[in-house]
Order: C-alpha cells, then structure tokens, then sequence
C-alpha cells in the first residue's frame, strides 16, 4: 500500500479534475498519480541535462552534426 499525501488544490484545478475523472472514468488519485508521474519524469530528465550540459568532460554536438553523424543529411 502506498503512502498517502494531501495536496490543496484551487477551485477551478479541483472542478477540471473532478469533471475529467468524470468523463474518463478514472479516479481523481489515478489521474494525480499519473500526472505527478510524468512530471518526475521530466524533471529528472530536465535535471540530467542540465548536469550534463556543465559536465566539461561531456562533448557537446549541435544539431547539425548529430544529423551528420546520424546520417540524416
């Protein structure tokens, strides 16, 4: 079983929540937890870009060199 969190929400993100487990068929926590879901996995990816980027020991390639070296030229 997992961990419970509250979270206040405003007014009208509560009316669109509620309005869209209505429609979808899908409870208000699945949605939440499907949608916290894919912004961790955004931020984590943001994040590990953002390292990489000042990493001096990554190599940095623009865009059209990946193109070239990828073979889409």
């Amino acid at each position: 079983m997992g961990k419970t969190v509250s979270v206040r929400l405003p007014e009208k993100m509560d009316k669109d929540l509620d309005g869209l487990s209505r429609e979808t068929g899908v409870s208000k926590s699945d949605l939440v937890k499907e949608a916290l879901r894919g912004y961790l996995n955004e931020a984590r990816g943001y994040y590990i870009a953002l390292k990489r980027l000042h990493d001096g020991d990554d190599e940095l390639y623009t865009t059209e060199e990946m193109k070239k070296m990828l073979g889409f030229d």
